[in-house]
């Protein structure tokens, strides 16, 4: 029971990239100065991940893409709302 636990414990850091990346990109377009620092931690986590956690390599890697696209979603919602609001004041 004791193994169980210390390998789920073992990939906590993986998991989190992951599960941070996807709601760094399912939320982007709400709010989005906010879950940009879920995709950085998403990237962050990941490599700590990968370096510490060998049996969470695949997951890590996960969440580190996944992050990298919610950043990269979110600054595009962020220049998207900026572009609106300056044509809407106009």
């Amino acid at each position: 029971m004791s193994t169980h636990r210390a390998a789920t414990a073992s990939k906590t850091k993986g998991i989190l990239s992951l599960v941070f990346g996807i709601i760094s990109i399912v939320f982007c377009l709400f709010l989005p100065i906010l879950w940009i620092f879920f995709g950085i931690a998403a990237v962050i986590l990941g490599v700590i991940s990968r370096k510490n956690e060998p049996g969470a390599a695949k997951i890590a890697l996960a969440g580190i893409i996944t992050g990298s696209i919610g950043i990269v979603l979110n600054i595009a919602s962020m220049v998207l709302g900026a572009v609106l609001v300056a044509q809407y004041m106009q």
